[in-house]
């Protein structure tokens, strides 16, 4: 874990959100062989290299982040599609593709992720975009 806890919120300022969204990419991008990108809009996504494309020397996958976004909902994002970069790379349950519970899952994970690098999103905010993304996930799985 850093040295120094970053605390992130609606309200911090647009430089700390500017600055922590760059910090959390790039150490992603390092740690997580991944590569952070923007795409046109607002709506952010995973992208997993396929297996059989893979290699030690490749990235494992794209995060891209929707460039429509605010700041803070950009962190968010991110810290949610790391989340699914890191289910991808657990053995144990990489496997399990049940829409509901890989959401889930890459918000805990995301969220988890990112306190262990000293990033701490408000868990009241960061917990109504979860909340607001699960809900649409249901009212899909359910159609």
């Amino acid at each position: 874990m850093n040295s120094s806890v970053v605390i992130l919120n609606s309200k911090s300022s647009l430089k700390e959100l500017e600055e922590a969204f760059e910090s959390i990419s790039v150490i992603a991008e390092e740690e997580l062989w991944v590569s952070v990108e923007f795409a046109h809009g607002s709506n952010s996504f995973w992208t997993p290299t396929p297996d059989e494309e893979e290699s030690e020397e490749e990235i494992t996958g794209i995060i891209d982040i929707g460039d429509d976004q605010e700041v803070y909902q950009k962190i968010i994002s991110l810290a949610h599609e790391i989340g699914h970069a890191l289910h991808r790379r657990d053995e144990h349950i990489k496997g399990i593709k049940y829409v509901i519970f890989s959401e889930s899952l890459a918000w805990f994970l995301g969220y988890k992720w990112c306190v262990s690098h000293g990033y701490i999103i408000d868990i009241d905010e960061y917990n109504e975009s979860l909340v607001k993304a699960l809900k649409l996930y249901v009212a899909t799985e359910l159609e």
